[in-house]
C-alpha cells in the first residue's frame, strides 16, 4: 500500500508519496534481500521478518473483558480485483471513462469476490 506525506495510507493512489507497506504475496523462492530495485519489496514489509516468499503473519488480538469461553474464532481470506474504496474514489470523476468504469464495477461487485480459504478455532474455557 501507498502512503502519503503524512505516512496514511494513500486513497487514491495518485496522492502517493512513497511505499507504506508492501501487500503484494511474493512469490515462492523470491528473496526480498537480493530482488533488483526494481521490483524490490517496499515499505515495512522490507524489514518485517515474517513477510516473504511464504506468506506474512499476522497475529490479532480481541479483548474479550469478562466474557468466559469457550469461544469460536472464524477467519475468511476473501480476494476482490477491485476494492469498493478503490472503486469510489473515481466516482466524484465527470468523466466518461471513470462513469463507465463504477458503472461496471457496481453491476459486477457482489459477484466479484472469491473466498480463498476459511478456518476456525475453538478455544478451551481459559483460553487459547
Amino acid at each position: 500500500m501507498r502512503g502519503d506525506a503524512r505516512n496514511n495510507v494513500a486513497s487514491p493512489v495518485f496522492n502517493a508519496v512513497k511505499y507504506v507497506k508492501d501487500n503484494r504475496l511474493l512469490p515462492r523462492g523470491f528473496d526480498k534481500r537480493t530482488a533488483d530495485k526494481g521490483i524490490a519489496v517496499q515499505g515495512d514489509a522490507a524489514q518485517d521478518p515474517d513477510f516473504g516468499d511464504k506468506g506474512d503473519s499476522i497475529r490479532y488480538s480481541v479483548a474479550t473483558g469478562d466474557a468466559q469461553g469457550p469461544f469460536l474464532i472464524e477467519a475468511e481470506l476473501r480476494y476482490q480485483p477491485v476494492s469498493y474504496r478503490w472503486a469510489q474514489n473515481l466516482r466524484p470523476y465527470d468523466a466518461f471513462e471513470p462513469r463507465r468504469f463504477v458503472g461496471h464495477y457496481e453491476t459486477i461487485s457482489p459477484f466479484s469476490g472469491v473466498m480463498l480459504v476459511r478456518a476456525t478455532a475453538h478455544s478451551e474455557p481459559t483460553g487459547f
